[in-house]
This record gives C-alpha cells, structure tokens and sequence, in this order.
C-alpha cells in the first residue's frame, strides 16, 4: 500500500510521476488495477494483457503464500517441527 498508492497513477497519469514510481507502479496490483480500469472505461479494453498478468501474479502469488502458511501451521499444531 505505501509503494503502490503513489505509483498507481490514479490521480496523474503515468508520463507525469517521477521516475521512480513510474517504473514501479505498473508490477504493484494497485497501478496494474488502475491501469486496467482505465484501459476499460477510455480504450474499449485495449492494452490490459499487462495488468492483467500482474495482477494475475500477484493472487497466484497470495494463494502459494497461503497455503504455505497453512501448511506450516498444520504442520507445527501435530507438533512436528
């Protein structure tokens, strides 16, 4: 949240944010949201392959982060290390 609010480009365009934030802003869900939600309301949709993988990434990656968890969880309540 702390790195992607700036960088989303929500309320400047991504041409007009500074460096940094432009070349992070569009592999952090809320510049690829942003991205995607712009792509649908101006271009009919065009251009949303990119945040729509990023974003696609990034709940894929949620969901291992889970299951590990779960996992790791299950594991230490059996009482195996």
């Amino acid at each position: 949240m702390i790195l992607g609010n700036p960088s989303a480009g929500g309320a400047l365009p991504p041409p007009l944010l500074p460096p940094f934030w432009k070349a992070i802003g569009p592999a952090l869900p809320p510049g690829a949201g942003t991205w995607a939600a712009r792509s649908i309301a101006y271009f009919e949709g065009n251009d949303m392959t990119a945040s729509l993988l990023v974003l696609s990434a990034w709940a894929a990656g949620g969901v291992v982060v889970t299951l590990l968890a779960s996992a790791l969880r299950a594991r230490r309540a059996q009482g195996t290390p």
